[in-house]
């Protein structure tokens, strides 16, 4: 981790902004993501879907995993691709076939990503399924929508996300913001229907630093663990599984 905060201060492009925040706001679940594949111990090579910022790509290299990363357009961070030298592949995951052979990885993120999924989320966890090997783990992590936050700006009669704002980003970023945000429940539907065996499941709340996070750390002590901000889901491919082609437009 020291090593990539070095290498995001040294940063200079138009992206520094977003490299900052990033990091800054989600060093702690990079963390808690590299400890999940330590335990998870894959061989071989690892697919991360939704790279940039690629500081989870970043951190994978550097730490020992061959990763390959996916982002709908890799060069908005092609400073930061090129200083670490990442291997980074350009997609629209939602309308073309992920550029590899069926089984080449030997695991996968879906980390924060499924949420921004606007076309097809179907075809999209279609082609992570082809390109993993069989019994494979997918590491899938996204906003709990039955959160305190997102529960709490129901009561105060405000929706999870404020929609110029999220589509906003398409133009400010490159990328979609929050489409919607899920149910554990929905969740694991999605990835049954998908052709994915649930292995775990679980809440957590690496979010933020200061004293919000430290407020509603305490808050998350006090309640239910299905309350806490992200969905945690390992899942394996299993045999059965349909192929999808691109929804065309």
């Amino acid at each position: 981790m020291k090593q990539l905060w070095s290498t995001v201060k040294c940063l200079s492009g138009p992206a520094v902004d977003w490299h900052l925040d990033d990091l800054h706001n989600h060093e702690l679940r990079y963390l808690a993501d590299l400890d999940l594949i330590a335990k998870l111990a894959p061989t071989g090579k690892i697919l991360e879907i939704g790279s940039a910022p690629c500081h989870m790509t970043a951190l994978l290299q550097l730490s020992g995993y061959p990763t390959v990363g996916i982002d709908v357009n890799p060069a908005r961070v092609a400073e930061i691709v090129n200083t670490l030298n990442l291997d980074v592949r350009q997609c629209d995951i939602e309308r073309s076939e992920l550029p590899f052979p069926d089984g080449a990885f030997n695991c996968a993120l879906l980390c924060e990503t499924f949420e921004h999924l606007r076309v097809d989320p179907l075809f999209v966890m279609s082609e992570i399924r082809r390109v993993l090997a069989l019994g494979a783990p997918l590491i899938l992590t996204t906003p709990n929508v039955y959160s305190l936050p997102s529960l709490a700006r129901f009561l105060l009669g405000r929706s999870v996300a404020d929609p110029s704002e999220e589509f906003g980003k398409l133009r400010r970023m490159g990328h979609m913001g929050h489409v919607r945000e899920y149910s554990a429940g929905e969740m694991t539907r999605f990835l049954k229907v998908s052709g994915f065996e649930i292995q775990s499941l679980g809440f957590r709340h690496y979010r933020g630093r200061g004293w919000k996070r430290k407020i509603l750390r305490a808050a998350y002590l006090l309640g239910p663990s299905k309350f806490q901000r992200d969905i945690v889901i390992v899942a394996r491919k299993a045999v059965a599984g349909v192929r999808l082609s691109p929804l065309a437009d």
